[in-house]
């Protein structure tokens, strides 16, 4: 079999991927159509074909018409498409640190962070809990960056992941516990900070 790295040959190439891939997996079209962008087109409709017959091993023969092309082609970039999307949620569940994982890595806690900003501890608690609706003020956003020593990215990345999966707070005995996100701007304007703190939160730079 031709090595098709060695080639640039489109027929050598869709051999060389029909012998390597006879029931093609979205993985390894995504790995083909890669390796060679200028015949992604022409792997995909190989690939949809190869699975269109994988389907239908063992009924009667079909003649190959437009519409079953059509359709095989339809199913792989739907299998792709899935691939794709599945890669790229992982890739970015991977990349994105936790808001807890940041003061882990910082060694420190909310309340020494509180203290070391001299904000309250509610907000902060709030915030890294999945209580706080974006957008948070950008002089919140960035003491916490030049404390925990971290992008604006990065801390963007943690406040969606905690929206989309709020930490709930303590049972109470007679009622389950429920989560009701606020602004930033109102809850750095009901916790226990001074007047005068709450003042320069809120205030543009």
């Amino acid at each position: 079999m031709p090595d098709p790295n060695d080639t640039d040959d489109r027929d050598e190439v869709l051999f060389a991927f029909q012998q390597e891939c006879e029931r093609p997996t979205a993985e390894q079209i995504i790995k083909w159509t890669s390796r060679f962008p200028q015949y992604a087109d022409d792997i995909r409709a190989h690939a949809a074909v190869a699975l269109d017959w994988a389907a239908r091993e063992g009924l009667p023969v079909e003649e190959l018409t437009e519409s079953l092309a059509a359709r095989g082609y339809s199913q792989a970039l739907n299998l792709i498409h899935s691939a794709e999307t599945s890669t790229a949620s992982n890739r970015s569940a991977s990349a994105c640190q936790t808001f807890q994982a940041m003061l882990n890595n910082a060694e420190t806690d909310v309340p020494r962070l509180a203290r070391q900003l001299d904000i309250g501890r509610t907000v902060l608690a709030d915030l890294f809990n999945g209580w706080m609706l974006a957008p948070v003020r950008r002089r919140v956003v960035d003491a916490i960056v030049s404390a925990l020593k971290i992008t604006v990215e990065s801390f963007n990345l943690a406040l969606l992941y905690a929206l989309d999966n709020p930490r709930l707070g303590h049972a109470k005995s007679d009622k389950t516990p429920t989560i009701t996100p606020r602004s930033c701007d109102e809850i750095i304007r009901d916790s226990n900070m001074p007047s005068e703190r709450k003042r320069y939160w809120l205030e543009e730079d």
